[in-house]
Formats: structure tokens, sequence, C-alpha cells
């Protein structure tokens, strides 16, 4: 794959078209949003009913498929499961996919931890069930919210900015996705204070955008790197009741984050356009 094509979508394709940006990222909160809405809703006495909160990331599929085509054609959508198909990224980027969120990590408890605070190493996944979702997580997220963010909206936002700012504005975008969750009653982001999530969600992106980047597109590789994210986090606590964990972690990534900019010059390992 040359660098023009992991920066620019196909020609003949109309998908960098701030319109089209737009109605992508409507169907990615609209789904979701509705699932999630109508359980805040019901805890509310505002319904009586629900809908089964394990259809939010499965109508990310059909929206977006169905977005991708209105907006781009047959083209698009090759240009959209290529990415998702691009297992042969090269190891050392499945590496650091599954490396760089357990090391977030477990910085964040050995910081929370040399500093006296309390921790919940373990208490809301143990390591099988962490190590389970992590491969459970990878295919769900391939299909769900990494074709959307990564597989369809990244490319398009560095083909009208640049990398960083197309990361920092993904990242702030995909972090208020996730804010009706921090108020739906059990599920796993409940209760946690938005900023520290905000920041680390922002940071993460940037560093999934720079491993995409480097993989030459592939969505599988910052598939990997959402599940171990996510498992690695449950597993140190880090979204756990108590909130010390969570700063130290938006702290870490934020750093991690910024040396990777700074390292790459703001390309974040996207090659100079031809």
């Amino acid at each position: 794959m040359t660098a023009t094509d992991l920066r620019h979508p196909p020609a003949s394709a109309p998908s960098v078209r701030g319109r089209h940006l737009a109605v992508l990222l409507v169907a990615a909160f609209a789904g979701p949003w509705l699932v999630w809405g109508s359980a805040i809703a019901q805890a509310h006495g505002l319904l009586g009913w629900r809908l089964p909160q394990g259809l939010a990331l499965w109508t990310l599929p059909p929206s977006l498929v169905a977005v991708v085509f209105a907006v781009g054609g047959t083209t698009a959508l090759r240009d959209l499961t290529g990415r998702l198909a691009r297992v042969r990224a090269g190891a050392r980027w499945y590496l650091l996919a599954l490396a760089v969120p357990g090391l977030v990590g477990a910085g964040a408890v050995g910081l929370v931890t040399l500093a006296g605070g309390p921790t919940q190493v373990g208490h809301t996944l143990g390591v099988t069930s962490a190590l389970l979702y992590l491969v459970y997580g990878t295919g769900l997220f391939l299909l769900t919210e990494e074709a959307v963010w990564r597989g369809a909206i990244l490319p398009r936002l560095q083909a009208r900015l640049a990398p960083l700012p197309a990361a920092l504005f993904l990242g702030v975008v995909w972090a208020l996705w996730h804010l009706p969750l921090l108020s739906v009653p059990g599920a796993g982001d409940e209760g946690l204070p938005f900023l520290p999530f905000a920041v680390c969600v922002v940071g993460t992106s940037v560093l999934i955008s720079a491993l995409v980047n480097a993989s030459g597109g592939s969505v599988v590789v910052a598939a990997v790197f959402h599940a171990a994210f996510d498992a690695a986090y449950s597993y140190a606590g880090v979204v756990g009741t108590e909130h010390a964990v969570l700063w130290a972690a938006a702290g870490l990534t934020t750093v991690v984050a910024a040396a990777v900019a700074i390292g790459s010059r703001g390309r974040l390992a996207l090659p100079a356009a031809a």
C-alpha cells in the first residue's frame, strides 16, 4: 500500500466531504445512544422498559455499511473491508498493541500504590476472565467500534486534517460517544468521572491512530489494542470504583501519547503523501 492509499480514500469516492463525515458520525451515535438512552430513561422512571443493552454495538455494522455504500459506493466498501481484513500487519505492531495497555495499567497501579492510595487489582476481572475478554473483544471491536472509528472515520479525517489533529478530534468524539455509558445502570463504566475518562480516551486515540498508520491501515491491530486496553484496565482496576488509578492511567496515557506525537513530529507514523 502506498502513502497515498493510506492518506486518501479512493479519488472516485466523495467520502472525504464534510457532510459525509457528519453522516458517518451521526450513524455511529444513533444506535448505541438509543439503546443506552432507553436504560437511562428506565432508571429515571421515564420508561417502563429498556432495549437489550447487548444490541448497542451491534447497531453499528449495518448502519456503517449502509452509510459507507451511500457516500462512496462499492469502491468505499472495498476500501473498508480491505482495512478490516488486513491481518498481515507486522508482528511488532501486534506486540505493541498488546503490551502498551498492560504497561499503562501496571504503571497506573504502581503509581497509586507508591502514593499509598487504594487499588482494586483483579476485582472487576480476574486474569483468566481478562484473557478470555481479550480474545472475544478483539472480534467484537473489529466488527463494531473499530470498523467505524479506525476503519471508516480515521482515514477520512486524515484526508482532511494532519494526523495528530485528526486523532485528537476523533478522540474527543470517541469520549463523547461513551458518555451515556457512565450513567447506564450496571455498565462497566457506570459512575466513572468523565474528565479522566475522556483524557484517557483521547490519549488512546492518538496511540491507536499511530498503530493503525504504522501497520498500513490495519483495523485488526486497532481491535487488538482496544480489547487489550479494556481487558488490562478492567483487571488493573482502572475502571473500578476507586478512581485514583483512572487518574493515574489518564496521566500515563497522555505522557505516552505526547511522546509518540513528538517523536513522529505529529505524523503518527503516517507516511507523507506522494
